[in-house]
C-alpha cells in the first residue's frame, strides 16, 4: 500500500501504535516493583541481623539499601544506631556525612553531627 504523509490515516495502526506505548510504560513497571521488593528484602535481613546482635553483618545490608535508595533514612539511622551501641564515633560521624549528602531532608542529621563535633 502507498502512504503519503498526511494521506490514508488508518485509525487501527494508529490505534495498535499507541498500544504498544502504552505496553512499553507497563513493562517498565515491573523492573521498579522488582527493585522495591529487593530494597525490602534486604532491609528485612538487616534487620533481622541487627535482631540477632550481628551489627556488622546488618551493617553491610544496611549499606546495601543505602546503595539501591541513597535518600533512604531508615537505612541511614539503623546505622547510626548501631554505631552509637558500640561507642563507634568516627563511624557515626562518618555515616552522618554520607548521610547529609544523601538524604533531602537531612536536618537531624546536620544535628547529631553538629552534636559530636562539639
Amino acid at each position: 500500500m502507498d502512504r503519503k504523509i498526511g494521506k490514508n490515516f488508518d485509525d487501527e495502526i494508529a490505534e495498535d501504535i499507541f498500544d504498544r506505548l502504552r505496553n512499553v510504560e507497563g513493562k517498565t513497571k515491573p523492573k521498579n516493583e522488582n527493585k522495591l521488593r529487593n530494597i525490602t528484602n534486604l532491609m528485612n535481613e538487616a534487620q533481622y541481623l541487627e535482631s540477632k546482635g550481628k551489627y556488622d553483618e546488618a551493617i553491610v545490608f544496611y549499606k546495601q539499601v543505602i546503595f539501591a535508595l541513597p535518600d533512604s533514612h531508615k537505612a541511614y539511622d539503623a546505622i547510626i544506631n548501631i554505631y552509637q551501641m558500640q561507642g563507634n564515633v568516627d563511624g557515626e560521624k562518618n555515616i552522618l556525612r554520607k548521610a547529609i549528602t544523601g538524604c533531602r531532608d537531612n536536618e537531624k542529621f546536620k544535628k547529631r553531627l553538629d552534636e559530636l563535633n562539639r
